[in-house]
């Protein structure tokens, strides 16, 4: 699987989890903590929950950092990182 392949299959993760951004929004790589309102706590759990699934990883809880987290490119490397 290519980063661009991972890229397209988060896009889709995000617009299922925040449905009032389309995916072109997430095209162009937004910042996501303090940016998107509707991307908190709640949200990034949902989202991890999603990465697991999806790309059959386990995320440790050195992980879960702001700077993995921080836009859709850095969330594409670390599950390129975790794979």
């Amino acid at each position: 699987m290519t980063q661009r392949d991972i890229k397209q299959q988060l896009i889709e993760i995000l617009s299922g989890l925040m449905p009032s951004y389309n995916q072109q929004y997430w095209q162009s790589n937004p910042e996501l903590i303090g940016v998107v309102p509707e991307f908190d706590s709640m949200t990034i759990v949902n989202l991890i929950g999603e990465l697991e699934d999806q790309f059959d990883l386990t995320l440790d809880d050195d992980d879960v950092t702001a700077e993995n987290f921080e836009s859709v490119d850095t969330i594409v490397a670390l599950v390129n990182s975790e794979r």
